[in-house]
């Protein structure tokens, strides 16, 4: 009985937090959110969570995932141009992704503070987190 009671109470307890937060999820939605799918029946996979910090002049230099990179800019604004695809401009407090096994090379924008990155990584299990392109992507 007593462990029904303390069930119960749980029970109650995690429904008033639910309700105090108006319904939502502790996890935000909406147009700045990211997700991603592992399909079924693939590779296992392994998640890296990192944060990158890059000046105007450098780049991430040429490469390409065995995975699905998502990334937020929580300063500065970063170019990524991405093979096959017309440059990506995003802003601080934007996100994007980038396709599994998709070239691409990024950028601090010109001009822009310092841009500072947290990066995701969903990769094949065992494989390396980038692997360098011989593709020149960023014009000169």
């Amino acid at each position: 009985m007593k462990t029904v009671l303390i069930a119960g109470v749980a029970v109650l307890a995690a429904g008033a937090a639910f309700a105090q937060s108006g319904g939502q999820l502790a996890v935000a939605t909406g147009g700045n959110t990211q997700n991603y799918d592992v399909p079924a029946g693939s590779k296992e996979q392994t998640i890296i969570i990192t944060t990158r910090d890059l000046k105007d002049g450098e780049t991430t230099s040429a490469h390409m995932h065995h995975g699905v990179e998502m990334t937020q800019v929580t300063s500065g604004t970063f170019e990524c141009y991405v093979k096959g695809q017309p440059v990506k401009v995003t802003k601080a407090g934007e996100s994007f992704v980038i396709p599994r096994a998709a070239p691409h090379d990024c950028r601090p924008q010109p001009g822009s503070v310092p841009v500072h990155l947290a990066v995701t990584l969903v990769i094949d299990k065992g494989t390396a987190p980038r692997s360098p392109v011989t593709d020149v992507l960023i014009p000169k």
